[in-house]
């Protein structure tokens, strides 16, 4: 017999493609229509509601309260989804911030909040970070200028050492809060000039204003990425 996570996994993949072709249909009709036959879907369903062609299948719906129970779930499930999700945007993010390739293989070390990991999902996270390893320490002591980012799940460290040329990075770094300052500069010249203030067209004020106000928020990012080297 299958293992029960060979079990879950099929279960899974089942729901998935069950859905995802009644989504696809209206754009997609003869491929879909081929795939919920070959793939057995219809099979499974009562009369008029997909036995016969994907059309009258049930179309998706949102996450409810009967949905949930149908395949026992709870809120708590749900919610720890969504920290999960947080968790490894977190980490992309945290190697979107030094530049480093999603397809290159880091260390994160995980200071766990109140939810327990089991290891099973330990595993399936290192998967979706692609970490040669997710360590989990209630006692981690980062080195200073290690990054982290604060997430449902704990706090996550991607410690540097070995990851990056720190002297090519700051470098980098320099050049990108140079090239934001004269952004700002640009900006800040033509909101002062009271003829583009009072002469331009709302949105256009308002456009400027957002762009100003992006560019300061993305100079401090910098700024804080460069002093944590």
């Amino acid at each position: 017999p299958p293992s029960p996570a060979k079990t879950n996994t099929l279960a899974v993949m089942d729901f998935v493609l069950a859905h995802t072709l009644r989504l696809f249909h209206p754009y997609l009709p003869f491929i879909t229509e081929e795939l919920w036959h070959g793939l057995g879907f219809n099979a499974d369903l009562p009369e008029g509601q997909g036995d016969q062609t994907i059309m009258f299948a049930r179309w998706p719906q949102p996450l409810g309260d009967e949905f949930m129970q149908q395949y026992g779930l709870t809120r708590a499930d749900e919610e720890f989804v969504a920290a999960k999700q947080s968790l490894v945007l977190a980490g992309r993010k945290l190697r979107s911030d030094y530049n480093i390739a999603s397809n290159k293989r880091v260390r994160f070390i995980l200071t766990p909040g109140e939810t327990a990991l089991a290891e099973n999902e330990l595993k399936v996270l290192q998967q979706l970070l692609n970490a040669t390893e997710l360590e989990t320490a209630r006692d981690y002591s980062a080195p200073q200028g290690t990054p982290s980012s604060v997430t449902p799940l704990g706090v996550l460290y991607m410690p540097l050492e070995g990851l990056i040329d720190k002297a090519a990075e700051a470098e980098r770094l320099d050049k990108e809060i140079a090239k934001t300052q004269t952004e700002i500069e640009t900006v800040k010249r033509k909101l002062s000039n009271e003829s583009f203030v009072s002469g331009a067209p709302p949105a256009v004020v308002a456009e400027h204003r957002k762009r100003e106000a992006d560019f300061l928020a993305r100079l401090k990012q910098l700024q804080q990425l460069r002093d944590a080297l």
